[in-house]
Parts: C-alpha cells; sequence; structure tokens
C-alpha cells in the first residue's frame, strides 16, 4: 500500500499534516491535567487554544506532537453524552468517555472539536456483493419470488431476472467502497474489495484488505449447500454438495446465505444446515425462511442474523422475522446486499430498516437497537467486535462523525445523509469528511464536492485516483445522493401486501393482507407465507402469533 499523506506528525501508519494558521504556540502550554489551551471536558464549547469559540460543527482547534482528541456528543456504549474521544499514535481509541483528561498522552493530542457533532463507531456493513456492484438497480416492477432460485434460475417457473456481471477492476470495486465510505463505513464484509479505502473482512486469507485489522478473516459463504445449479429441496438433505464444518469455519467466523425466501424449500436449508454450521461463529445472511422454531435453534446455537431489509423486500415482499429474533435475544447486524436489490449504502440500509421498525414492527427496536445493527451488532456478528464497531478503549479508532441538524444522539446517524457525514477516520486515518477537516488532519487527498459541500476524500488504493473512481461510478451507479432525493431506481422497502391497494388500511392496520378483526398480530406485518401453509406463523398453536408472541415456543404464555 503506498503512503497517502507527509508530515511532522505520526498517527501509526498515517502521517498528518495540520494548517499553518493553527497556533502551534498553543501546543507547547499544554498540561495533561486538561488545564490549558481550553482542554476543560465541555464538549459544547469549542476553543481555538486560548479563549476564542470557533464556530462550526467541527474544527481542529490546535495542535499536538501525537494523538487526536476528538470532543462532541459521543456515541458511547452505554449511551450517548458530551464527551470526549482520545485516539493514540498508534490509531486506537485509548478513552472515550465523558473526561479523558486523565489517559496517558492527552496533553500531547491534537484537538478536534465538533460541538455540532455527533461521533460515532464506523458502520460496519456486514453484507454486500461488491463486485456485482457494476450497474443501476433491476427494475422488476410488482413481480416478487417464493425463492432466491426463482430470480436467480427461473426455478419453479418463476421469472428469471438477467443479474449484472462481476467485476474485479480495481476502479469498479473502489467506487463501491467509497459510496460505503461516504456513509461512515469503514469495515465490509464483501465478497469483492480493494487495497485501501474500506477494510473488506472476508478476503480469504489475504490479510491486506484488513487494512491493519488482526486476525482470521471471514468465510463469505453464497452456496453452503452447493446449490448455484439452482437446486431446491421441501424436504431431505441431498443438496449437491454441503460445506463442511472444517471448512466453514477454517478463516474464523462464518457467514452463509441460509433461508433466503419464503416457501418450504428456504426453510429446509435452514433444516439442513442447523446440526453442523450454525455456530456461535456464524452469521447467517439473510434467514427470511425461519419460524419461531428455527429462531429457538438459532438463539440455541448463539449463532447471529445479519438482515438486508431493502433486498428482502424488493426481492420477497417479506423479510426477516425481526420481532421474533429480537424477543428470543438473537444479535442482528446488517448489510446492504448488493446494487442489484438493495441499498445503495448503509444510511440507506438504516432508512429501510427504521421505516420498516416503525410502521410494520410496532416499534420494537429503539434508536439505539437499530443503530447497533450498523455498527456493533454487525460488528458481532462477522467476529471482529473486539476490534471495531464501537467507541471503547482498545478498539481500532474507526469513527464517523455525523452533523446532527435538527437531531441528536442516534437519530443524528439513522437520519443522517452523506452531506451529514463530517469526517471519517479508519484506524485513527482520515479517509473522507469536510474539507476543512480533512485539510487541517492530512494531505494528498482530493476535493469532491457532495451536495453542495466541500469534501475531501483520501484514496490510498494503489493506482487510483479519484477521477477513476467517478469515471468507473458514471458507467454504473452514481456514488452519491442527497438525503432529500430517492436514489435512481432504489428498490422498494415496503413489504408486498402493503404495494397494492388493498394493504395498510382502517382495516388492515400493518398491510399484511390479514383484516385487523381476524389478524394474529394486527400491529405486526405478518402475513401467511408458503413455508406456513395458508394461515399465520403460529408454532405453539396459542392464537397469538408468534411476530408478537413474546414466548412462541410456549401456548402457556402469549
Amino acid at each position: 500500500m503506498r503512503p497517502l499523506m507527509r508530515s511532522h506528525l505520526s498517527f501509526g501508519p498515517v502521517s498528518l499534516v495540520f494548517v499553518a494558521s493553527i497556533s502551534i504556540a498553543a501546543c507547547s502550554s499544554a498540561s495533561s491535567d486538561g488545564a490549558a489551551n481550553g482542554r476543560g471536558n465541555d464538549a459544547g464549547s469549542t476553543h481555538d487554544g486560548g479563549d476564542n469559540v470557533v464556530s462550526g460543527d467541527c474544527s481542529v482547534t490546535s495542535t499536538g506532537s501525537s494523538g487526536l482528541l476528538i470532543r462532541g456528543e459521543i456515541l458511547l456504549p452505554n449511551g450517548p453524552a458530551k464527551g470526549e474521544v482520545l485516539v493514540d499514535g498508534s490509531g486506537k481509541i485509548a478513552c472515550a468517555d465523558v473526561d479523558c483528561s486523565q489517559t496517558n498522552g492527552y496533553g500531547d493530542a491534537t484537538i478536534l472539536a465538533c460541538p455540532g457533532g455527533v461521533v460515532s463507531a464506523g458502520l460496519v456493513n456486514a453484507h454486500d456483493h461488491t463486485d456485482y456492484n457494476t450497474a443501476p438497480p433491476i427494475d422488476h416492477g410488482d413481480t416478487r419470488w417464493d425463492h432466491r432460485q426463482g430470480w436467480r434460475t427461473g426455478a419453479d417457473g418463476e421469472q428469471k431476472l438477467e443479474q449484472p456481471r462481476t467485476s474485479s477492476d480495481p476502479k469498479v470495486l473502489a467506487a463501491a467502497e467509497l459510496r460505503f465510505l461516504m456513509s461512515g463505513v469503514t469495515s465490509l464484509n464483501g465478497s469483492g474489495g480493494v487495497d485501501g479505502l474500506v477494510r473488506n473482512v472476508a478476503n480469504y486469507k489475504n490479510q491486506e484488505q484488513l487494512e491493519g485489522l488482526s486476525g482470521p478473516t471471514v468465510f463469505f459463504d453464497t452456496f453452503p449447500l452447493g446449490d448455484s445449479n439452482g437446486t431446491e429441496l421441501t424436504s431431505g438433505c441431498g443438496y449437491p454438495s454441503i460445506r463442511s464444518a472444517s471448512t466453514a469455519f477454517e478463516d474464523g467466523n462464518y457467514t452463509p446465505h441460509i433461508a433466503e425466501g419464503i416457501n418450504p424449500a428456504a426453510e429446509n436449508e435452514f433444516a439442513c444446515l442447523v446440526g453442523s454450521l450454525v455456530t456461535n461463529r456464524t452469521g447467517i445472511i439473510h434467514s427470511v425462511g425461519v419460524n419461531a422454531t428455527d429462531v429457538g435453534k438459532i438463539a440455541t446455537a448463539g449463532a447471529k442474523i445479519i438482515w438486508s431489509p431493502r433486498s428482502n423486500i424488493s426481492l420477497y415482499g417479506n423479510t426477516a422475522p425481526l420481532t421474533v429474533l429480537k424477543n428470543a435475544g438473537v444479535v442482528v447486524g446488517m448489510g446492504t446486499d448488493w446494487l442489484a436489490s438493495g441499498s445503495m449504502n448503509m444510511l440507506r440500509e438504516l432508512e429501510c430498516a427504521d421505516s420498516l421498525n416503525q410502521k410494520y414492527f410496532g416499534g420494537a427496536y429503539d434508536d439505539k437497537g437499530l443503530y447497533e445493527m450498523a455498527t456493533k451488532n454487525s460488528a458481532i456478528a462477522i467476529g471482529f467486535d473486539s476490534q471495531v464497531g464501537s467507541l471503547a478503549p482498545g478498539l481500532v479508532a474507526d469513527i464517523a462523525i455525523y452533523a446532527p441538524g435538527t437531531n441528536k444522539d442516534y437519530r443524528a446517524v439513522i437520519d443522517a445523509g452523506v452531506e451529514d457525514v463530517l469526517l471519517v477516520l479508519r484506524g485513527g486515518r482520515p479517509m473522507y469528511g469536510e474539507q476543512k477537516i480533512i485539510d487541517a488532519l492530512a494531505s494528498g487527498c482530493e476535493s469532491l464536492t457532495v451536495c453542495g459541500a466541500q469534501k475531501s476524500v483520501c484514496i490510498d488504493t494503489p493506482n487510483v485516483k479519484l477521477a477513476d473512481v467517478e469515471a468507473a461510478a458514471a458507467s454504473s451507479y452514481p456514488l452519491f445522493f442527497c438525503k432529500d432525493q430517492t436514489p435512481d431506481k432504489e428498490p422498494s422497502c415496503v413489504p408486498y401486501r402493503d404495494s397494492y391497494p388493498n394493504g395498510t388500511s382502517a382495516t388492515d392496520g400493518d398491510g399484511d393482507g390479514v383484516d385487523d378483526s381476524s389478524d394474529d398480530c394486527p400491529t405486526i406485518f405478518n402475513p401467511p407465507r408458503s413455508m406456513d401453509g395458508t394461515s399465520q406463523s403460529d408454532v405453539d398453536g396459542d392464537g397469538a402469533g408468534d411476530a408478537c408472541d413474546s414466548a412462541p415456543l410456549d401456548n402457556s404464555t402469549k
């Protein structure tokens, strides 16, 4: 990997350079007790090294000899607080708290004050077929499928979709990664990637794309049953070749595609894999075709779910049973799937998840729960939560700072657009953000106008420049859309039943096609699936549907 930045200050693998207009004298008088140079703990006030307050969402207010101190509204693991994050010279989080002044290195750090910013862990995209992101989303109108083999191969007489081509072109893959980076993503579990930009943890033993993380990579498995030929079975396990456990977990964690559909064949996939491949090191991608009994087995095994709501809704008109998973205590992470039927970046995926949660899942998840799907839980699902996904001491300094607008706390992230991303650090290294911030922290980056705002991008992919990435995006899909725009051809996030005239109505409040008077979960979308027969799923037969039953495997409790 070629070096990106030059300067007199070391930041682990990163070099930083600060604008000359910032007072160097402030550095020499700094004290580790936080008394000098405006190093008090009021994150709502930004000082320039003296008594002057600097306006704006974020400003570098004094330079130091090592590390970076960020002040603002911090999304700490136990909740939001006005506080500080101290990044040490190696690019790790030394402290994240309301007051870091007693931490070694505090007095030596450069100060980035963000009184109008919300400081988050970098987002983690736990699932994307990055090498397929070569064309706009596929417009398939009102067509929905019962199983992925239907749209993939035309199985069961369903309409086959012409899928986008794959690409190994570094410029095309860099464009896909930059789309994610611009939304605050720092780590990706993807089927393709390049050195630099967003790290890819599913790199099949090529440690270079981990971008400073350690440990084994993730086995991203699209066909754990060897069924790329279109095989569907409704019973038995006579699939072409079921992945062995020794191979699945050889690289560390395992993220297989399982139960992608709503018919009996989708659920049968789970039945054939639960004994050997569903473990506490498994992050199951999709799991649309599972019921409460299956969820109980997932919970018992300690497996996690990687949810791609937009793609699920677009292709199947339904998605994983989120309320059942929540009641069972299953960790749910999140990923974009691919451009063909999913979201272009994680902020659009969060938008979809939020709308489903509010309108169709009865608000089962609070804002923190949604936010953690895109950060901590995704990191857990891919087995990297000891390194990324949270603002906690000892973790890698993957940080995204968002402008709050009219929002605050988690909602500033959930409702953000790309123009609201003020800064993204990968391992303490500036990668993208407001031009004035990047110019104060780094050199060698390139300017990019985003929704009228001047941003800078620090592309560290060998032999790739911003112009190359923009050219690749021009022939595939734009790098960004502003938050007041719906991305071109964006797939639907409205469940199938509710997208028709007889959807949400005065008599069918959740739009699942079942009248409220006979709906066993009238406020939660739970239509009968072909895997359930003709009725809504109620595996314990107590009259309360699984989707709203706090104990769906116990018929004595509803």
